[in-house]
C-alpha cells in the first residue's frame, strides 16, 4: 500500500520529505537525550540525533548536486507518514509513548529508503545503506522500550517518579534530578 503512495512523488519531493524526517528525527532525538537522566541513557539518544544530522546532511548534498540548491520544499499531502515533532517525556506513559511513536517513524524511514533504493538507480547503494542505519535505530529504540516496560511496572507506567527511578539508574549519583529540568513541562 505504501508503494503505491510513494509512486506518486517525484524523487525530489522524496528526498524533501526525508530531509525534513531526519531534521525531525534528531530533535526528537536530541530532545530526548535532554530530557534523560543518567550517562548511559543520553549517550545513546546523543549518538542516535548524530547519526540522524549525518542522514540530513549526506541527503542535502546530493539533493543539492542534483538541483543547485539546498532549499527543499516538503510536499504536503496526508499520502506520506507525518513527521512527529511533539514529545512529551515527563513521566513514564508519556516517554513509553514517545518511544513507541520514534520506532514508528524509523520503520516509515526504512521502508521510505528500501523503496528509493528499488526506484532511483543512481542512489541505490546510498539508500539501501540509508535503511539498514534505520533499521539498527528501529532495534535500538525497540530495546530501549523493552527494557523500560521491563523496569517499570504497569501500575507506575504514568509516574513521573517511575521513569526518574529508571533514568537514575542508568547514570550516575552526579546526575541532576529529572525534576530540575526547565524543559520538562
Amino acid at each position: 500500500m505504501m508503494k503505491e503512495k510513494l509512486d506518486e512523488f517525484s524523487f525530489k519531493e522524496l528526498m524533501a520529505y526525508s530531509i525534513e524526517a531526519e531534521k525531525e528525527a534528531r530533535k526528537f532525538y536530541s530532545d530526548f537525550a535532554d530530557a534523560a537522566i543518567g550517562t548511559l541513557v543520553k549517550e545513546r539518544f546523543k549518538a542516535l540525533a548524530k547519526d540522524e544530522k549525518i542522514h540530513k546532511n549526506e541527503l542535502l548534498k546530493r539533493y543539492e548536486k542534483r538541483y543547485g540548491t539546498r532549499d527543499y520544499e516538503v510536499p504536503d499531502t496526508d499520502k506520506l507518514p507525518p513527521h512527529e515533532t511533539a514529545y512529551d517525556f515527563t513521566n513514564a506513559k508519556n516517554a513509553i509513548d514517545s518511544l513507541e511513536k520514534g520506532i514508528k517513524n524509523e520503520e516509515n524511514a526504512r521502508m521510505i529508503y528500501m523503496y528509493m533504493s528499488e526506484r532511483f538507480d543512481d542512489y541505490a547503494s546510498f539508500f539501501r545503506y540509508l535503511a539498514l542505519m534505520e533499521k539498527g535505530h528501529y532495534e535500538s529504540l525497540s530495546e530501549e522500550l523493552a527494557l523500560m516496560q521491563g523496569e517499570i511496572s504497569q501500575e507506575r507506567r504514568g509516574s513521573k517518579e517511575a521513569v526518574e527511578s529508571f533514568w537514575k539508574g542508568m547514570g550516575s549519583e552526579q546526575d541532576s534530578a529529572f525534576g530540575d529540568r526547565e524543559h520538562m513541562r
